[in-house]
């Protein structure tokens, strides 16, 4: 298979059996949203309050010139005067920015801590099921040469994101069931090859791409490690499969629940 995202793949399958891919960890997303508009605010209120020191001196120097301009000419005094004035109030709306500023920063970092809570629980809920995690087994046996998360393509450029994990295979190996379940879907991918959906107990979902041919079809039960097709090679020729789990309309990274893959 070549470099088509787990994400994309699940974009390709019918939403009317595949309703929990209209999600992909959008807590995930949510929070690298709230953390740049984070930074942005740290900026904005580090720069708004360098411009309200120097409003602030120059207000205080242009309050003591006219405070010691008794000697000058009327309209200097004038002047002078009316300098001051227009500091003060700049001075006066650069301190009201500030403070919407450091508010709205206040407010975006207690959202972010909600939210990262929110998702840290329901982490730890995975971790919880106790049973249900021990189902799972490896598809493949050999080494894993691919992680979540956003990468870039050095050819083009182009950025993409996995939402599962890459398995280096050897050509024609059998592709194993992580766990019992019912596959749903069977798709054929644009580049060649298949990917297979399985639904599992306790609102699992497996989905396993890179394969060049597949014994199993759509309604029929599967058992652990009961072969779903035969590896086959990607756009690079090497023999890879791809492994992504979602549960309760959320990927979860296969780290967390494979043997032998412990997320570091």
């Amino acid at each position: 298979m070549p470099r088509l995202t787990i994400s994309l793949l699940l974009l390709l399958l019918a939403p009317a059996s595949l309703a929990w891919t209209e999600s992909f960890d959008e807590g995930a997303r949510l929070s690298q949203r709230l953390a740049t508009r984070e930074e942005v605010l740290e900026g904005q209120k580090d720069r708004a309050e360098a411009k309200l020191r120097e409003q602030a001196l120059l207000a205080y120097r242009l309050t003591r010139r006219r405070e010691l301009g008794f000697m000058s000419s009327p309209k200097s005094r004038l002047d002078d005067a009316e300098a001051a004035d227009l500091a003060m109030a700049s001075l006066s709306r650069g301190f009201a920015e500030t403070r919407i500023l450091a508010s709205e920063l206040e407010q975006v970092r207690a959202e972010r801590g909600v939210l990262d809570r929110a998702r840290s629980q329901r982490a730890d809920a995975y971790v919880d099921t106790g049973e249900s995690l021990r189902r799972f087994a490896r598809p493949v046996r050999g080494a894993m040469v691919g992680v979540p998360g956003v990468r870039r393509d050095a050819p083009t450029g182009t950025e993409f994101r996995r939402d599962g994990i890459e398995l280096l295979a050897r050509l024609n190996e059998p592709v194993r069931a992580v766990a019992a379940g019912v596959i749903r879907r069977v798709e054929t991918l644009p580049q060649g090859g298949y990917a297979v959906v399985t639904q599992h107990p306790s609102r699992w979902v497996s989905v396993l791409s890179g394969m060049r041919d597949v014994v199993v079809a759509p309604g029929e039960p599967v058992e652990p490690g009961q072969a779903l097709g035969l590896a086959g090679r990607n756009l690079d020729g090497a023999a890879v499969i791809s492994l992504a789990l979602w549960r309760n309309r959320e990927s979860v990274d296969p780290r967390i629940v494979l043997p032998g893959l412990a997320k570091h």
